[in-house]
């Protein structure tokens, strides 16, 4: 077969696209038709879905699946919910069926195991730009599977996984929310932000700085590890004089105080827990303290006064 200088050949687009290739590309790069029969056939190649052909029958699932259904649907499908949020790295949720956004107007019939949506308002910056085949950008996509879960527990869980696993920031999952149009769980989804939020270290400081109004803690530095509006980046605050660390952050599920002889003491806070029960943070931080040497006001003896 002769080969088209400026053209790809049918190997070149199908090494792309983890062996699939439709039979309108393999023609036009000049493979007859006979031959693709022929292939098929003797097992070569396998046709999954009209129009798509498979030429590396080594991997049988996976990304070659994910391919064979964006080129059976067409160039303007695009992979999204579950699917796409799973290629972004979330893990936990089953992915099941292979979820397809096409444009509202689009009429086309789902190949068997795939769930065919409709969307009106998919942007093209809604459109991951380097990665392949296409599918929605990972706060698109968490946006989505919210909307479109089971229950709104489910919906919930999703949207504070995809931000304590790092697929999407708050600000991300914000911004792609007010993109998406009507939606049936828009106020659902906006109150599930607004706690995920709540636990942001720049929110976490000023209610730390309450607590240590309220409890006459001792002066302590503070540092944010990350981004002061994402729940996963770390409020640090130091008790130099008595070798306390505080390290607050909302991935912690129980706190934490840890040190020993030598050692600098680390106690560790989740951040609700200064939003749930800040008497309860503010006397394990105090603990810590007190262990190391401080005495808290109350405590000490009143000095007399001079005559």
């Amino acid at each position: 077969m002769a080969h088209n200088p400026g053209r790809l050949s049918w190997q070149e687009i199908a090494t792309t696209q983890a062996g699939v290739i439709t039979i309108r590309d393999a023609v036009t790069a000049g493979i007859p038709r006979t031959e693709i029969r022929r292939r098929l056939n003797d097992g070569r190649w396998r046709q999954p879905f009209r129009g798509v052909l498979i030429t590396d029958l080594v991997p049988t699932a996976g990304p070659q699946h994910l391919w064979a259904v964006v080129q059976a649907i067409g160039p303007d499908a695009v992979l999204a919910g579950g699917c796409a949020a799973a290629l972004a790295g979330l893990v936990g949720y089953d992915t099941q069926p292979v979820t397809v956004l096409v444009p509202a107007d689009r009429r086309v019939s789902a190949p068997p195991g795939v769930l065919l949506r409709h969307s009106a308002r998919l942007q093209i910056t809604e459109i991951d730009p380097l990665r392949l085949p296409r599918r929605t950008t990972p706060t698109r996509s968490m946006i989505d599977m919210a909307e479109w879960a089971v229950s709104r527990a489910l919906a919930q869980d999703l949207l504070a996984d995809a931000v304590h696993q790092r697929i999407a920031t708050v600000r991300g999952l914000r911004e792609a929310l007010s993109r998406r149009g009507p939606i049936s769980r828009r106020t659902l989804i906006t109150e599930t932000l607004d706690r995920l939020g709540a636990d942001a270290p720049h929110l976490t400081e000023i209610m730390f700085r309450r607590i240590e109004r309220r409890q006459e803690l001792p002066p302590a530095s503070y540092r944010v590890e990350g981004q002061p509006d994402e729940p996963t980046s770390r409020l640090t605050v130091r008790y130099e004089p008595w070798r306390v660390r505080v390290e607050v952050e909302s991935t912690a599920s129980q706190p934490v105080a840890q040190g020993g002889p030598g050692q600098d003491t680390l106690v560790r806070l989740p951040a609700r827990l200064l939003r749930t029960a800040p008497d309860d943070a503010a006397a394990i931080v105090a603990g810590a303290l007190r262990e190391r040497g401080w005495v808290p006001p109350t405590a000490r003896p009143h000095q007399a006064l001079a005559s």
